[in-house]
């Protein structure tokens, strides 16, 4: 019985795999809301862009490849509605660290198209 359902799972995963795929579009982006009161935070690369909006205090964004070099390091005065033009390698995976000057740090992971 546990090789039926262990075969059975080697059958059913890469369809549902190939299914996730297939819904993945040609913009990478990234909602999250904090606490109740706050207002979302929208990360977008599109078109060789990387859009924020949604903090409105000073920091510090870095951009990482996924196997840890830094890409990008660049102090920002108000991420509120910001557009940076980076050119990232088409299908690899990034790493977004914005660290703000009151202290909270958000981490998205990114897929560049």
């Amino acid at each position: 019985m546990k090789i039926k359902i262990i075969s059975f799972c080697f059958l059913i995963f890469p369809l549902v795999l190939l299914k996730a795929r297939t819904n993945i579009s040609s913009t990478s982006s990234f909602t999250h809301t904090f606490q109740k009161n706050e207002e979302p935070i929208n990360i977008v690369y599109q078109n060789n862009t990387l859009l924020i909006n949604g903090i409105y205090v000073n920091g510090n964004i870095k951009i990482y490849s996924i196997i840890g070099n830094m890409i990008m390091d660049m102090d920002i005065q108000n991420f509120s509605n910001i557009t940076i033009p980076v050119n990232l390698q088409r299908e690899n995976l990034y790493i977004i660290r914005i660290e703000t000057s009151d202290n909270r740090i958000f981490t998205h992971k990114i897929v560049a198209r």
